[in-house]
Protein backbone atom coordinates (compact mmCIF):
# COMPACT_ATOMS: atom_id res chain seq x y z
CA UNK A 1 0.00 0.00 0.00
CA UNK A 2 1.39 3.42 -1.34
CA UNK A 3 1.46 5.95 1.84
CA UNK A 4 -0.26 8.53 -0.20
CA UNK A 5 -3.13 6.79 -0.19
CA UNK A 6 -2.84 5.27 3.10
CA UNK A 7 -4.92 7.58 5.56
CA UNK A 8 -3.42 7.10 8.72
CA UNK A 9 -0.10 8.28 7.44
CA UNK A 10 -2.19 11.74 6.98
CA UNK A 11 0.11 14.15 8.94
CA UNK A 12 -2.71 16.06 10.62
CA UNK A 13 -4.57 12.49 11.66
CA UNK A 14 -1.63 11.90 14.05
CA UNK A 15 -1.67 15.09 16.19
CA UNK A 16 -5.53 15.07 16.28
CA UNK A 17 -5.90 11.19 17.43
CA UNK A 18 -3.05 12.10 19.59
CA UNK A 19 -5.17 14.99 21.23
CA UNK A 20 -7.94 12.45 21.90
CA UNK A 21 -5.73 10.25 23.55
CA UNK A 22 -5.21 12.45 25.87
CA UNK A 23 -8.71 13.45 26.70
CA UNK A 24 -9.11 10.01 27.40
CA UNK A 25 -5.75 9.61 30.02
CA UNK A 26 -7.32 13.20 31.57
CA UNK A 27 -10.73 11.73 31.94
CA UNK A 28 -9.29 8.55 33.64
CA UNK A 29 -7.09 10.96 35.59
CA UNK A 30 -10.03 12.36 37.25
CA UNK A 31 -12.13 10.03 37.61
CA UNK A 32 -9.46 7.77 39.44
CA UNK A 33 -8.20 10.58 41.44
CA UNK A 34 -12.54 11.51 42.23
CA UNK A 35 -13.11 8.06 43.12
CA UNK A 36 -9.96 7.54 45.78
CA UNK A 37 -10.80 10.72 47.53
CA UNK A 38 -14.36 9.31 47.65
CA UNK A 39 -13.10 6.17 49.09
CA UNK A 40 -10.87 8.28 51.44
CA UNK A 41 -13.54 10.37 52.89
CA UNK A 42 -15.81 7.20 53.64
CA UNK A 43 -18.68 7.69 51.10
CA UNK A 44 -20.10 5.42 49.65
CA UNK A 45 -20.34 6.90 45.91
CA UNK A 46 -18.39 6.62 42.45
CA UNK A 47 -17.82 9.17 39.97
CA UNK A 48 -20.63 8.29 37.83
CA UNK A 49 -23.31 8.42 40.91
CA UNK A 50 -21.68 12.01 42.10
CA UNK A 51 -22.12 13.31 38.54
CA UNK A 52 -26.21 12.27 38.46
CA UNK A 53 -26.26 14.03 41.73
CA UNK A 54 -24.57 17.39 40.26
CA UNK A 55 -26.51 17.08 37.36
CA UNK A 56 -29.95 17.02 40.03
CA UNK A 57 -28.51 19.71 41.94
CA UNK A 58 -27.47 22.02 39.02
CA UNK A 59 -31.69 21.57 37.63
CA UNK A 60 -31.55 25.45 38.50
CA UNK A 61 -34.18 24.74 41.63
CA UNK A 62 -36.85 22.80 38.88
CA UNK A 63 -37.94 19.37 38.89
CA UNK A 64 -35.44 17.18 36.92
CA UNK A 65 -36.33 13.69 34.91
CA UNK A 66 -34.69 10.77 34.26
CA UNK A 67 -34.35 11.92 30.78
CA UNK A 68 -33.37 15.31 31.67
CA UNK A 69 -30.51 13.14 33.07
CA UNK A 70 -29.64 10.91 30.37
CA UNK A 71 -29.53 14.13 27.73
CA UNK A 72 -27.36 16.08 29.88
CA UNK A 73 -24.70 13.61 30.21
CA UNK A 74 -25.38 11.10 27.23
CA UNK A 75 -25.62 8.26 28.96
CA UNK A 76 -28.05 5.44 27.99
CA UNK A 77 -31.34 4.59 29.86
CA UNK A 78 -30.49 1.51 31.41
CA UNK A 79 -27.10 3.39 32.37
CA UNK A 80 -29.13 6.02 34.41
CA UNK A 81 -31.74 4.13 35.55
CA UNK A 82 -29.16 1.22 37.78
CA UNK A 83 -27.53 4.85 38.80
CA UNK A 84 -30.73 6.29 40.32
CA UNK A 85 -31.37 2.84 41.83
CA UNK A 86 -28.54 2.72 43.18
CA UNK A 87 -28.74 6.09 44.77
CA UNK A 88 -32.06 6.06 45.86
CA UNK A 89 -30.98 2.86 47.89
CA UNK A 90 -28.60 4.41 49.47
CA UNK A 91 -30.77 7.49 50.46
CA UNK A 92 -29.98 10.18 48.03
CA UNK A 93 -32.28 10.97 45.66
CA UNK A 94 -36.33 9.93 45.93
CA UNK A 95 -37.95 9.48 42.78
CA UNK A 96 -41.91 10.94 42.57
CA UNK A 97 -44.80 10.68 39.90
CA UNK A 98 -43.79 13.84 37.48
CA UNK A 99 -45.69 17.40 38.31
CA UNK A 100 -45.00 18.71 34.44
CA UNK A 101 -45.97 14.61 33.04
CA UNK A 102 -47.16 11.79 35.06
CA UNK A 103 -45.21 9.62 32.35
CA UNK A 104 -41.57 10.54 33.95
CA UNK A 105 -40.62 10.26 37.48
CA UNK A 106 -39.03 13.26 38.86
CA UNK A 107 -35.78 12.94 40.86
CA UNK A 108 -35.31 14.84 43.94
CA UNK A 109 -31.84 15.39 46.54
CA UNK A 110 -32.59 13.84 49.60
CA UNK A 111 -31.58 15.70 53.03
CA UNK A 112 -28.84 12.87 53.39
CA UNK A 113 -27.53 14.38 49.92
CA UNK A 114 -27.30 17.94 51.21
CA UNK A 115 -25.55 17.08 54.06
CA UNK A 116 -23.10 14.80 51.86
CA UNK A 117 -23.14 18.10 49.69
CA UNK A 118 -21.93 19.93 52.92
CA UNK A 119 -18.98 17.26 53.64
CA UNK A 120 -17.72 17.18 50.32
CA UNK A 121 -17.38 21.24 49.50
CA UNK A 122 -14.18 21.48 51.19
CA UNK A 123 -12.46 18.76 49.83
CA UNK A 124 -14.02 19.17 46.03
CA UNK A 125 -12.65 22.51 46.14
CA UNK A 126 -9.22 21.65 47.20
CA UNK A 127 -8.82 18.70 44.39
CA UNK A 128 -10.50 21.47 42.02
CA UNK A 129 -8.29 24.58 42.88
CA UNK A 130 -5.00 21.56 42.38
CA UNK A 131 -6.34 20.64 39.12
CA UNK A 132 -6.24 24.09 37.51
CA UNK A 133 -3.28 25.33 39.58
CA UNK A 134 -1.45 27.34 37.45
CA UNK A 135 -4.23 28.66 35.22
CA UNK A 136 -5.41 32.20 35.18
CA UNK A 137 -8.74 33.18 34.93
CA UNK A 138 -8.58 33.66 31.31
CA UNK A 139 -7.05 30.54 30.17
CA UNK A 140 -9.55 28.69 32.39
CA UNK A 141 -12.55 30.89 30.10
CA UNK A 142 -9.96 29.88 26.77
CA UNK A 143 -10.04 26.31 27.60
CA UNK A 144 -13.84 26.03 28.79
CA UNK A 145 -14.79 27.49 25.44
CA UNK A 146 -12.68 25.66 23.07
CA UNK A 147 -13.80 22.18 24.73
CA UNK A 148 -17.55 23.33 25.04
CA UNK A 149 -16.91 24.13 21.06
CA UNK A 150 -15.02 20.79 20.14
CA UNK A 151 -18.20 18.91 22.46
CA UNK A 152 -20.56 21.10 19.82
CA UNK A 153 -18.59 19.98 16.58
CA UNK A 154 -18.90 16.08 17.69
CA UNK A 155 -22.92 16.53 18.75
CA UNK A 156 -23.09 18.02 15.91
CA UNK A 157 -21.72 15.08 13.60
CA UNK A 158 -23.40 12.53 15.49
CA UNK A 159 -26.60 14.45 14.53
CA UNK A 160 -26.01 14.50 10.85
CA UNK A 161 -24.75 10.93 11.03
CA UNK A 162 -27.88 9.62 12.47
CA UNK A 163 -30.00 11.81 9.74
CA UNK A 164 -27.66 10.74 7.11
CA UNK A 165 -29.10 7.58 5.26
CA UNK A 166 -27.52 4.51 5.82
CA UNK A 167 -24.49 3.37 3.06
CA UNK A 168 -23.59 0.28 2.68
CA UNK A 169 -19.49 0.52 3.53
CA UNK A 170 -17.80 -1.93 0.67
CA UNK A 171 -13.91 -1.23 0.93
CA UNK A 172 -11.52 -0.20 3.73
CA UNK A 173 -9.86 3.43 3.91
CA UNK A 174 -6.93 1.54 2.27
CA UNK A 175 -9.01 1.02 -0.87
CA UNK A 176 -8.94 -2.64 -0.40
CA UNK A 177 -12.57 -4.48 -1.07
CA UNK A 178 -13.74 -5.96 1.96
Amino acid sequence: MSSENNWLADGSVGPRMGFLRLCKALHRSLQDGIDRSLRQMGVDLTTSQLDVLLCIAQGCGRPVNQRDIEEELRLTNPTVTGILKRLERKGFVTRTVGSRDRRYKEVRLTEKCALLGEQLHPSAQEMLGGMFRGFTPEEFDTLNRLLRRLVANCRQISQEEAEAPAQAVTACPSGAAR
